[in-house]
């Protein structure tokens, strides 16, 4: 093989000098075209009547729905409310799993498991965020049972870190 040097070259196609001034020989920039803007989201508020018809449901999504409920033991709407499928629920939920994780919660007569803290401080975390960004939102029942489950979790984990916990 023979080893030829083969000549190159070097373009400094930067737009701007050291100086911070535009070269002479710099390649014209155009402008980017603009990108498509989105037609506005609806203003918060009741929907807007329309007259077009709502489009069907399809029938196998109702099948799977009916049997759903039959199986959880789900009635209808009225059954809904009386499952605790609400706010108050998740924050009792919540509020359930933490003292699990702080072992405080659990059957009669099941041992405990050992405590974790760090997963009992991330649900304490949410509980507070759920706080903060459900506020002047929430009725006075659930203000009163997020601020005791917060008061009752927090002495409960601060009991346990203060023994030394994992």
């Amino acid at each position: 093989m023979s080893e030829e040097k083969k000549p190159f070259t070097v373009t400094d196609r930067r737009h701007f000098t050291r100086e911070g001034e535009v070269r002479d020989d710099a390649p014209a920039v155009s402008a980017p075209e603009p990108l498509p803007v989105a037609p506005a989201a609806p203003p918060p508020g009741p929907p807007l009547v329309t007259s077009e018809p709502r489009p069907t449901p399809d029938p196998s999504h109702a099948r799977a729905e009916a049997s759903y409920r039959q199986a959880s033991g789900l009635g209808g709407p009225a059954d809904d409310e009386a499952a605790g499928l609400d706010f108050v629920g998740l924050l009792l939920s919540l509020g359930t799993q933490a003292s699990m994780m702080l072992g405080v919660g659990g059957q009669p007569g099941d041992l405990p498991g050992p405590p974790d803290l760090g997963g009992a401080r991330s649900i304490l975390s949410l509980l507070e965020i759920l706080r903060d960004k459900t506020e002047g939102r929430r009725t006075p029942e659930e203000d009163e049972v997020l601020d005791g489950l917060l008061y009752e979790l927090r002495m409960q984990y601060v009991a346990l870190a203060r023994k030394g916990g994992p």
